[in-house]
């Protein structure tokens, strides 16, 4: 069976990694500073990634033999997406020239070294939305390359992603052909409540509702027209869950059927827009009694063509392909591990 793994997260050793990318005055910044993202409102009570991904000499996911080890040769993926790891942090930064720029070195790391190690890597490309020209002329720069295949942003934005400000990053993604994922982030301790009766005081509890910004983002986007505007627009939701889709596909509906006054541009049910232009990831996955009801669920919600493999490794609540399988009918399990995902990226074999 084909396997692509859209979530793999890779990483530097170090911030060393990225001097050779960076220019003045931000080369300085990073010697003397060091990133600077905000820092994260919780810490998990437990590691956050495998133990035994760690390598001597660097964080998990920085050691590629190790990665072909573990996760590659183990369960012969076709293709992973390299999404990184710490990177992302940038978009939560205040500033706007060195986040940018610090996603122009990490790019250009990218592509230069663990796209090269191996064939079966594929790339997630970083930029700094809140300097939205300089992410567009990032990805014009970086969509060109034959393994850059989608564009990370976080799930957590101070505006929503539907808001005219952000327009020209997904007008670059559309035109690029590159899908946008949108990627599970803290978004930091001084930013808004991450829920809408205030702020989680414990990890379990972010943890336990992390699927809210991906059922806000999912909503605007289909209400703002964006799709409309950008046909080949595609948006992938990673680390999400996707139980809830099915509540919101037939709330969105519903809706649209009494009010569709104010949402003009569009042209059919909300739910026909996710089906064409969202993808969504299994992780985390769900682990009821039975496989069977998890089955029923799915086919509620016609959600089989929808369906994604991202394992995350080498995160601890990681998810192996075996584990997934479990829980999907055998007709659907070409589809949701390949097939879905592999329709949507340039140049992969389909």
């Amino acid at each position: 069976m084909k396997i692509l793994d859209c979530d793999v997260h890779n990483t530097y050793r170090s911030q060393h990694d990225l001097y050779p990318y960076l220019e003045e005055p931000f080369l300085s910044r990073l010697k003397e500073k060091g990133f600077g993202y905000p820092q994260e409102t919780y810490q998990s009570p437990i590691h956050t990634k495998r133990l035994d991904a760690k390598p001597e000499n660097g964080p998990a996911g920085s050691d590629y033999p190790l990665m072909r080890e573990q996760l590659l040769d183990r369960y012969d993926l076709t293709y992973g997406v390299l999404t990184g790891e710490g990177i992302s942090g940038l978009s939560y930064m205040t500033e706007q020239d060195y986040p940018a720029a610090l996603a122009r070195a990490y790019n250009s790391w990218l592509m230069d070294t663990w796209l090269q190690y191996d064939k079966r890597f594929l790339g997630s490309m970083h930029v700094a939305i809140q300097h939205p020209e300089a992410a567009a002329a990032e990805i014009y720069r970086c969509g060109s390359h034959p393994k850059i295949v989608q564009v990370s942003i976080p799930a957590s934005t101070p505006m929503p992603l539907s808001h005219p400000f952000y327009r020209p990053v997904l007008r670059a993604a559309a035109e690029m052909d590159l899908v946008v994922a949108l990627h599970f982030r803290q978004p930091g301790i001084a930013s808004a409540p991450v829920t809408p009766v205030g702020t989680p005081p414990l990890y379990i509890d972010y943890h336990a509702l992390i699927s809210l910004p991906y059922m806000s983002q999912l909503v605007m986007l289909v209400t703002s027209g964006v799709f409309v505007e950008f046909p080949k627009l595609k948006i992938l939701l990673v680390e999400g869950g996707f139980i809830w889709a099915i509540h919101l596909l037939w709330r969105m509906d519903k809706e649209y059927k009494t009010l569709h006054r104010q949402v003009p541009a569009l042209k059919k049910l909300p739910s026909e827009y996710v089906r064409q232009h969202v993808k969504f990831g299994v992780q985390p996955m769900y682990e009821p009694r039975e496989a069977a009801m998890l089955q029923q669920v799915i086919e509620a919600g016609e959600l089989q063509q929808s369906l994604v493999f991202g394992g995350d490794y080498p995160h601890w609540d990681a998810d192996e392909p075996e584990f997934v399988m479990r829980f999907m009918k055998e007709e659907w399990r070409q589809s949701i591990m390949y097939d879905n995902m592999a329709a949507w990226y340039k140049g992969i074999e389909k």
